[in-house]
């Protein structure tokens, strides 16, 4: 909150005296944004391994959820120079945990910007059939090896411990999967031409 009151004060501000400020504000705002959904990740893991975690169901629309968590990684996928394009067709209403898909994309949004930023793009699209809504998330960066396709859904998994890679936790995508099968779906890696591409299936509730 005060971070973006420091925001509202700069912007008052002649811009030859707040550049620098404001820069760094902009990493501070993307630090802290990224500490929230960690700590977020480490509180649903706590709660599925006490199983006190349910479902919150609320008539909404996907799309627009999707469209949300767009916007929140605006400034880390420009700053990573990755240019994101979403096909929305899962517009109608339906009921869902919003947290719950909210979680679930912002994971699978955070692995394209740190382990895809390469490839400079992000795709993702929607879809409904039934009582079934599909999202895929897709990058153009190295992809994931044949061998690591299920164990990457394994929790504080890693495919690589180099001391040059991308930090990480190894918590994202098992907390998607579990997530995603508490909304009665899943989340697959799914076969792509380039990069990787996660399917995500989400049923109503």
């Amino acid at each position: 909150m005060y971070a973006d009151l420091l925001e509202s004060d700069l912007h008052r501000m002649p811009d030859d005296v707040t550049t620098q400020p404001k820069s760094r504000l902009k990493v501070i705002a993307e630090e802290s944004q990224r500490l929230s959904r960690l700590i977020g990740n480490v509180l649903t893991m706590a709660r599925q391994q006490r199983q006190t975690l349910t479902l919150k169901p609320q008539t909404a629309i996907v799309d627009d959820v999707i469209r949300d968590v767009l916007r929140q990684f605006e400034p880390a996928l420009s700053r990573c120079e990755i240019t994101a394009s979403f096909e929305a067709a899962a517009g109608e209403p339906v009921s869902i945990d919003v947290d719950v898909v909210e979680q679930i994309l912002v994971n699978l949004f955070s692995n394209v910007e740190k382990y895809a930023a390469s490839g400079g793009v992000l795709q993702v699209a929607s879809s409904q059939t039934g009582e079934t809504t599909t999202i895929t998330v897709s990058d153009g960066g190295p992809g994931i090896p044949a061998r690591h396709h299920e164990a990457i859904f394994q929790p504080f998994y890693r495919s690589s411990d180099r001391l040059v890679d991308v930090a990480g936790t190894g918590i994202g995508l098992s907390i998607a999967r579990e997530l995603a099968q508490l909304h009665g779906g899943d989340v697959r890696l799914v076969d792509s031409e380039t990069g990787a591409c996660f399917e995500v299936t989400l049923k109503i509730v």
